[in-house]
């Protein structure tokens, strides 16, 4: 199930739009208030199967039906209440033309039909109106001052929709932060049909944590006492993004169509930038939301919407030079990461081409034939201040310890702090994550060694490796280095054993390094 009528507020892109992009504004918004029947004739039709989450709204708006019929295009919308499996049945013989669902929903539910469509355009990406509450500090079984690790106790007994972003967020955590006590078991699990119930459940205290989409977290945290916000879409990026899928055949025979239905939505979306009254008006009407509670959720932007230039240059590459690099390729493939480290999938189905399901060929088209300045919301990366040694101590009151990401073992040639070939690839890989999913979090790298007879030789080439590993994310990929922090540990934090596992495995775990994240505290 989906996040049906989900009360986020993301209007990052709107506000970021509406700071003066497009010269032109004036003449196409007149023509906009425009009736569609004065204006053209709908002489064709497409039908796209989606469900209420807010982040849908402008494909389900009047603007976007005004500005559609104007190029003869009419839109009709399917909200199936959530049901990934039945969308990607109907859209596999031909009742949708197009369907809107999260990228790593298209991954899972698509692969058994072969995917039998392509992806032309970002829509939305999370930030927030994903998360998970728990019940922490005494008399919990989660600490007050909860970390990621905290949650790796097959114990817990954890509320989610099943087949929802909700799940793929447990997944994700379990995957990136290495949960092994709940990947190794289901007995955590606790599904339910979807966020509303995962309330329910919450307000029973039947739970440990729940895992919900707004409005119910709002809810959830206002109406319950000892409930806490832990973790959710806002702490990480490039992983739940929502997309536009069209058929091949249609995009075969209606080429044209599917421009024009870009180009709708993209004007659209401009249009409500620039008219907020508007906007609250016709989302209220299209969610069934209050206008005060609308508004409120609006402040909250948990979801960023992409305008054109950011789907253009920043999803599909298109700007850059071959366009080698995009954010849908990126979120394809940490998905599948994901996917198939919980075993969700068990290959990677595109055989790592990601090329497979994207067609950027009409995106170019769109570029082409709107105003080049219709969104330019794209800004660069974050830029890091530099931390004093004692700014990176929470206690200091200046960061807060995130968790542990998962890492594979990097190797050094024997005895030395120079990477092994293996260990660059690893390293490598770490440097992607870092940049696409944890891109706002600062990192503390930790070299650790085995037990030897010279404590202080550990220390050092403990801190020379870290060293090795921080100048190669500086140097080769370009970190900000006022993120990163090394430091050497020695073999005085060893690793704590697991179940089940051999001396032989626990020994090869001890000699690692380690990546913590850290986040900024706001303001200080």
């Amino acid at each position: 199930m989906n996040r049906n009528v989900i009360g986020a507020g993301l209007i990052v892109l709107l506000m970021a739009v509406c700071a003066g992009l497009y010269g032109g504004y004036s003449w196409w918004h007149a023509r906009s208030l425009q009736t569609a029947a004065s204006d053209s004739k709908v002489n064709s039709h497409i039908r796209i199967g989606g469900d209420g989450y807010l982040g849908y709204f402008f494909m389900r708006s009047p603007q976007m039906k005004t500005q559609a019929a104007r190029r003869g295009i009419g839109v009709e919308f399917t909200d199936d209440g959530g049901d990934y499996n039945a969308r990607l049945e109907k859209f596999n013989r031909g009742d949708y033309d197009a369907i809107v669902l999260p990228i790593n929903s298209y991954l899972t539910h698509g692969q058994k039909f072969n995917y039998p469509g392509v992806i032309v355009a970002a829509i939305a990406e999370s930030k927030g109106a994903d998360a998970m509450a728990c019940f922490t500090g005494p008399g919990n079984k989660l600490p007050a001052d909860f970390k990621v690790q905290d949650l790796d106790d097959a114990s817990l007994k954890i509320v989610y929709t099943g087949e929802s972003p909700s799940s793929f967020l447990m997944d994700l955590t379990i995957a990136d932060f290495d949960l092994y006590n709940l990947q190794k078991t289901d007995v955590w699990r606790s599904e339910v049909g979807g966020s509303s119930e995962a309330l329910a459940k919450a307000r029973k205290h039947e739970g440990d944590c729940f895992v919900m989409w707004e409005p119910d977290v709002s809810r959830a945290l206002k109406e319950i006492p000892g409930l806490k916000k832990v973790w959710g879409s806002d702490k990480f990026g490039g992983y739940i993004v929502d997309v536009f899928v069209f058929s091949r055949s249609f995009v075969d025979r209606h080429n044209d169509d599917v421009s024009g239905f870009l180009q709708s939505y993209f004007q659209a979306m401009r249009y409500y930038s620039h008219d907020h009254d508007a906007l609250v008006k016709d989302m209220s009407s299209v969610h069934n939301l209050g206008a005060n509670d609308l508004e409120a959720m609006l402040k909250a932007k948990e979801i960023h919407w992409y305008d054109l230039q950011e789907n253009a240059t920043n999803e599909f590459g298109l700007n850059s030079n071959g366009g080698a690099s995009s954010g849908v390729v990126n979120t394809i493939n940490a998905a599948t990461d994901v996917l198939l480290s919980t075993k969700k999938l068990s290959q990677d189905p595109l055989g790592g081409d990601p090329f497979k399901i994207i067609n950027s060929t009409i995106l170019q088209t769109v570029q082409a034939q709107l105003p080049k300045d219709i969104g330019n919301n794209g800004s660069g990366p974050r830029q890091f201040s530099a931390l004093a040694d004692e700014d990176w101590q929470p206690a200091n009151g200046k960061v807060n310890e995130i968790g542990l990401l998962r890492v594979e073992p990097i190797t050094f040639q024997a005895g030395v702090a120079t990477l092994s070939s293996d260990g660059e690839a690893q390293v490598d890989k770490i440097a992607e994550l870092l940049a696409n999913n944890y891109p706002d979090d600062r990192v503390v790298i930790r070299g650790h060694t085995d037990k030897g007879d010279d404590e202080a030789f550990n220390v050092q080439l403990s801190q020379e490796r870290a060293n090795a590993v921080m100048q190669r994310l500086i140097q080769v990929h370009g970190i900000d280095p006022n993120r990163l922090k090394a430091e050497g540990m020695g073999s005085s934090q060893r690793p704590k054993h697991r179940d089940g596992e051999s001396f032989r495995e626990y020994m090869y775990r001890i000699p690692r390094v380690e990546f913590t994240l850290y986040e900024d505290v706001s303001n200080f």
